[in-house]
């Protein structure tokens, strides 16, 4: 049989495909090889579906004939069956751990662990973990080395078993146990680097937490002290006026009515004039915003009696009248101050009132 009738061998020694001639021929590319392309150059666009089977049966077939070199010595593509299948990549994982069955040839089985260490897909962890009980010990060692890449938490459980009950060694001298025990220790400490860095990014993440929820503590508390503050009248200094000297009351002469005390609230009566506050504000002993000179204060709402009102319209003199609320007050012997015309509605014809003049500083 010549090389160009066999469908099995190669298309050269490398392995690789048979390049076209310049008539569009294969060359010598074997007969089955030549229909496949033949038929997938004579496709047309509608006939997508069909080529992607014929793909795919092209893909197994480099597949099969590269797992039946894997363990054929003799064949040319053994050397590099390997680096060809790891090449391929995942779809040739089935096959490769179809080949760890133990009635394989045991160099298929090797070399398969090889292939599946290099690839990395971790379906292939589970069929390692069997193949550490291959009857071969140079199956078992290369297992051993591919777990190293794709095992898990059940591989860690049968590499201590081989690394304390293995003590046999491959063909070319190499010791079952200790390479169990040697990539037992890489595998636990790639564990616990992962485990550090996951303790790590929780302890940033409640670190972060932390700081958020200061945050918003002063923010709240921020607030809640700007909220209570509105509202509050500032306190001054209470000043209260001078005693007036009166004579002994006559025989004949009825005696004035005693003033009403402080806090008291005059009901209002039909000849009062009568307003109320619009804003809450203080209220002074003159009709001037000087130093310690407030003598109470109002509350937005609260009912006004209207005394007299200063030349310029700008301040009233006014008593507390009802409804008033019940932190408004004004100091004062006769229950009266007085207050900015900004901070209240007054009624109309208050009669106008000549303010004493301001005390002048002593030298």
């Amino acid at each position: 049989m010549t090389r160009s009738d066999d469908p099995e061998k190669p298309d050269d020694v490398n392995g690789s495909p048979a390049e076209e001639t310049g008539d569009g021929s294969t060359g010598g590319a074997p007969p089955a090889m030549r229909s496949l392309m033949r038929a997938t150059r004579t496709l047309t666009p509608s006939d997508r579906r069909v080529s992607a089977h014929i793909a795919d049966a092209a893909l197994r077939q480099r597949i099969t004939l590269l797992i039946n070199a894997l363990g054929d010595p003799g064949h040319p593509l053994h050397a590099r069956a390997v680096d060809d299948l790891v090449a391929l990549g995942e779809p040739a994982v089935p096959a490769l751990i179809a080949a760890l069955r133990t009635h394989e040839p045991w160099l298929m089985a090797y070399r398969a662990t090889e292939a599946l260490g290099q690839i990395g897909d971790g379906r292939a962890a589970g069929p390692l973990v069997e193949a550490l009980r291959h009857p071969n010990s140079n199956v078992r060692w290369g297992a051993v080395r591919a777990l190293a890449t794709v095992g898990d938490a059940r591989a860690l459980l049968e590499l201590r078993r081989v690394a304390r009950t293995d003590r046999s060694k491959t063909s070319w001298g190499e010791s079952v146990g200790d390479t169990a025990r040697a990539v037992l220790d890489q595998m636990q400490s790639r564990t616990l680097l992962a485990r550090v860095a996951e303790l790590i990014k929780t302890a940033v993440a409640c670190v972060l937490m932390l700081v958020s929820l200061i945050f918003a503590w002063s923010v709240l508390t921020e607030l809640r002290n700007e909220l209570s503050q509105l509202g509050q009248v500032e306190p001054g200094t209470v000043i209260i006026a001078p005693p007036i000297r009166t004579t002994a009351p006559q025989a004949g002469i009825t005696p004035p009515t005693p003033l009403p005390p402080p806090h008291a609230v005059v009901p209002a009566v039909s000849s009062e004039l009568t307003g109320m506050a619009v804003t809450s504000g203080n209220v002074r002993a003159t009709p001037a915003r000087l130093p310690d000179n407030v003598i109470g204060s109002v509350m937005a709402g609260d009912t006004l009696i209207f005394l007299g009102v200063t030349p310029d319209g700008a301040w009233y003199r006014v008593r507390l009248g009802s409804p008033a609320a019940a932190s408004s007050q004004i100091r004062s012997v006769d229950g009266s101050g007085w207050i900015s015309a900004s901070l209240v509605s007054a009624p109309a014809r208050v009669p106008v009132e000549t303010p004493p003049p301001l005390p002048t500083p002593a030298p």
